[in-house]
């Protein structure tokens, strides 16, 4: 008990030091992010896509999500459509290779299935990644701040830098992300909103003809109804009026019509010697 039988204790016995919290396995953490959904946590497959906020999903995941929103996930909860992400265009890695965790198998955790197509880096989590929101396509930032363009370097769309989203941001970029994704979701309502204007517009412009096409056609069939109620005594003498009776025409004008003298007088071929000059 008085240390008299020789033994030497150590430091770590008779001083009490606080114990470190527990650290990350790095490795460990940037598999969950880059090989994993953020939702299923399943491991991603084509179609893979990306939220505003720069998570990848499993297209199927997504739409679970949206199926049934009391069920989502913290990581899915400002999805609202199938708007909210982007189909990520992806460069295949040529040199990997995927081995099956089976027995005394190696699994290299540190090969990526996908490159960056400008420097050809690996998308494993070592360098920061990002995709443009307009076209869908990724690639490393270095290449975005080595080689300053404002057309994608693989599309070759037009995009500003508010489009540029950084996978799996930090919590300082992910601010950054969230403030342009409000931005981003107001300039789309204001726009919705300046449609549905013009809509609204046009539509009032063509009830008004329909108004001024229903007022013509309306006085059309008033004139026509008021066409056929006419004096009786007027279709009488419409009725009996004869040219040939007329004083006031001419024998010329009289002429030309079949009630004429001349006319009625003219000769007609028999039917078996029949002459169109006579009939």
């Amino acid at each position: 008990m008085g240390c008299d039988g020789g033994t030497i204790p150590k430091r770590d016995e008779l001083v009490k030091t606080r114990k470190k919290p527990e650290q990350k396995d790095k490795d460990a953490e940037n598999h969950c992010k880059w090989r994993l959904c953020a939702s299923s946590q399943e491991e991603l497959r084509s179609p893979i896509v990306a939220c505003e906020l720069g998570r990848m999903f499993n297209k199927e995941s997504v739409l679970e999500i949206l199926l049934d929103k009391a069920k989502a996930p913290e990581c899915g909860k400002h999805l609202r459509t199938l708007k909210d992400v982007k189909e990520l265009v992806l460069t295949i890695n040529p040199s990997f290779k995927k081995h099956a965790n089976m027995g005394d198998g190696y699994d290299d955790i540190q090969s990526a299935e996908y490159i960056c197509p400008v420097l050809g880096i690996e998308m494993n989590g070592k360098f920061k990644f990002c995709f443009i929101w307009t076209c869908g396509c990724v690639m490393s930032e270095r290449s975005l701040k080595e080689i300053k363009t404002t057309s994608c370097h693989k599309c070759q769309k037009p995009f500003a830098n508010e489009d540029i989203i950084v996978i799996n941001p930090s919590e300082e970029e992910l601010v950054i992300m969230t403030s342009n994704m409000e931005a981003r979701r107001s300039a789309a309502k204001a726009k919705n909103k300046g449609v549905k204007r013009e809509a609204g517009v046009l539509e009032k412009k063509t009830e008004k003809g329909k108004k001024l096409k229903t007022v013509q056609n309306n006085s059309t069939n008033i004139a026509q109804k008021l066409m056929k109620l006419e004096d009786p005594a007027m279709a009488k003498t419409k009725a009996s009026y004869s040219v040939s009776k007329d004083p006031e025409a001419s024998d010329v004008y009289k002429s030309l019509f079949t009630t004429h003298a001349k006319a009625v007088n003219q000769t007609k071929g028999h039917w078996v010697t029949y002459n169109p000059f006579y009939n």
